[in-house]
């Protein structure tokens, strides 16, 4: 069994309520509309288990306790209410400066990533809710489910216009990442650094490596995305790449590949090619991050890969995206 204290199962009550009403929204009553009136056995199923958790944890004195079978279905509620708790305050979190505003901003994402952190939690494996692509092709269901945000018109870095703006980079991890979602599909990020920067601009000069090595080594890196994804500049010696439908071995594969690549590149009045490390993120369906978080795990990867072996690829084993998670892939 599962016990969770009064305070615990208060929230989680909360969390079944608000996950029923979106479920009953954007699936079970889409599905009602477009099927003149049909509601699939295994909807219908799943709206019964919700409210008989809901009952179950409005139960507690002086544990909430909850069958070990309805884990999944709770793991599938938080994964999904800490990504639109945590989505929701991001923008207020930006504007604030005071510590006890954030504290109030983060409370409810805080509560939730302490049932998180519960070993029940790592240990389960989240439930497979119905979709509406269990129902209808993926065309119909973007049709009618809210439209992804779109791809903004490709603007590029204002000193080199060879990679994409940083400004594009939240938007297209959006668009993509609903559109992934739907197909039942991950996305992988990636922050690389060129290694040793400021002592290779030194021994070569700002002058030199923005004229002879910089544009060179962007293009190999636009070219080596090309048709995979997106590739955008966010500094002299830092990018960001967004690659849609890609797996983790796939994505440490793709890096690898493009760290040989600007090996073997040359160039003017160089001597020594510049390496790079990357940092890599990879977000599956059932990701609790969001946006901003997800480019905030990457960039920890880089540098946990530049403090541990530069030239390498850092990444995360399991779905909980610690810093204690973090590995040399």
């Amino acid at each position: 069994m599962l016990e969770f204290t009064q305070s615990e199962a208060k929230i989680l009550s909360q969390c079944v309520t608000r996950f029923t009403d979106a479920f009953r929204r954007d699936v079970a009553d889409v599905i009602r509309q477009e099927f003149r009136g049909y509601e699939p056995p295994e909807v219908t199923e799943l709206i019964g288990q919700l409210s008989l958790l809901g009952r179950q944890l409005e139960l507690r004195p002086p544990h909430a306790q909850i069958h070990d079978t309805q884990g999944p279905l709770l793991k599938r509620i938080l994964i999904d209410l800490r990504r639109d708790s945590a989505t929701a305050i991001e923008e207020p979190l930006q504007k604030a400066v005071n510590a006890e505003t954030i504290r109030h901003l983060r409370r409810e994402v805080h509560g939730l990533e302490q049932l998180m952190a519960a070993p029940w939690f790592a240990a389960t494996r989240a439930l497979k809710v119905p979709q509406l692509t269990d129902y209808m092709s993926i065309r119909h269901a973007e049709a009618v489910m809210p439209e992804a945000p779109p791809l903004r018109p490709r603007e590029y870095d204002e000193k080199f216009h060879i990679l994409e703006a940083p400004g594009l980079f939240l938007p297209d991890l959006a668009h993509y990442r609903a559109r992934c979602a739907l197909r039942g599909a991950s996305i992988a990020v990636a922050f690389i650094d060129i290694d040793d920067f400021k002592a290779f601009n030194v021994q070569h000069t700002e002058t030199a490596v923005d004229l002879h090595v910089l544009p060179p080594l962007m293009e190999s890196i636009e070219a080596h995305v090309f048709a995979h994804g997106h590739a955008y500049r966010f500094g002299g010696d830092e990018y960001m790449i967004t690659l849609p439908n890609a797996t983790r071995a796939w994505a440490v594969d793709f890096l690898r590949a493009l760290q040989e690549r600007l090996a073997r590149r040359r160039y003017r009045r160089v001597e020594r090619s510049p390496t790079f490390s990357a940092g890599l993120c990879v977000a599956d369906v059932d990701c609790f991050l969001t946006d901003r978080e997800i480019q905030g795990r990457a960039n920890l990867a880089k540098n946990h890969a530049k403090a541990t072996e530069k030239g390498s690829v850092a990444t995360y084993d399991g779905e909980l995206f610690r810093p204690e998670d973090l590995v040399l892939a």
